[in-house]
């Protein structure tokens, strides 16, 4: 498929929780003729003081590029996606394999996190720092939400109706489910613009972005990996804390998992 520079894609967003496939997504986008994403258009959490900024930055995206990051769901943060003409994709996963994947990366890629210490002397084993991770952590020292806490910062995007919602497994829980979903993506993004090529050209160019070496965030990248990880203690938990999450976003029908 070659390149029309004669094609152009209004900026969009590209939002989610953290280690819910953002890199893959991302390295899938730019698999779109002539799309690509630069270091300087990343965006983090969206406080009432950081918005005027976000506001600019989000402005000085151009056309043929998108910006990426973990913004906590606002009206303000919508209006301002609006207000800008800027589609936006959240994309969301398992809670039970965010908390596997964000423990990981902490531990052998993040220092600067807020839990790295905590997690490293505080909790004395894997198990340990899952629980932390669940239940949230509150000392004199550390401060972090439970994980149903953390999700429920981000949630309000499953409900908004410019915002187009996809899930990690969609991508990569089997090729069928990934075909639709990047169909989708693409009528999405390019909705009301003529297409720089056929829809399965396209998809086929995102495709070819799938491998993992494209991301330097990413792990194992598989579902449900935290089966490995978590014994009936740590299940326990985290049914007590986000049960009722899991059932919400239909990755489980009850609580006998």
């Amino acid at each position: 498929m070659k390149n029309n520079d004669n094609y152009h894609l209004p900026s969009f967003f590209v939002n989610s929780v953290p280690k819910s496939g953002t890199h893959l997504l991302k390295n899938l986008l730019q698999g779109m003729p002539n799309i690509s994403h630069k270091s300087q258009n990343e965006f983090y959490e969206g406080h009432v003081y950081q918005l005027k900024d976000h506001f600019y930055q989000l402005g000085q995206i151009k056309s043929n590029e998108f910006g990426i990051g973990h913004i906590y769901y606002s009206s303000e943060w919508s209006y301002m996606l609006k207000r800008l003409n800027m589609k936006n994709i959240f994309i969301s996963r398992d809670l039970r394999d965010v908390v596997v994947s964000y423990v990981y990366f902490i531990l052998e890629k993040y220092p600067r996190h807020p839990l790295y210490n905590y997690l490293n002397n505080e909790a004395t084993n894997q198990k340990e720092r899952y629980l932390a991770f669940i239940n949230g952590v509150q000392t004199d020292e550390v401060k972090h939400p439970s994980i149903s806490e953390l999700f429920n910062l981000y949630q309000g995007w499953l409900e908004d109706p410019s915002t187009l919602s996809i899930t990690f497994e969609d991508l990569i829980g089997s090729e069928r489910s990934r075909l639709l979903t990047l169909a989708k993506i693409v009528n999405y993004l390019w909705d009301g613009i003529i297409l720089p090529a056929p829809v399965n050209e396209i998809i086929s160019s995102m495709e070819e972005k799938m491998d993992g070496k494209y991301s330097l965030t990413f792990r194992s990248g598989k579902i449900g990996g935290w089966e490995e990880e978590f014994d009936d203690e740590v299940k326990d938990a985290f049914k007590k804390v986000a049960g009722d999450l899991l059932i919400k976003l239909k990755y489980e029908e009850n609580y006998e998992w």
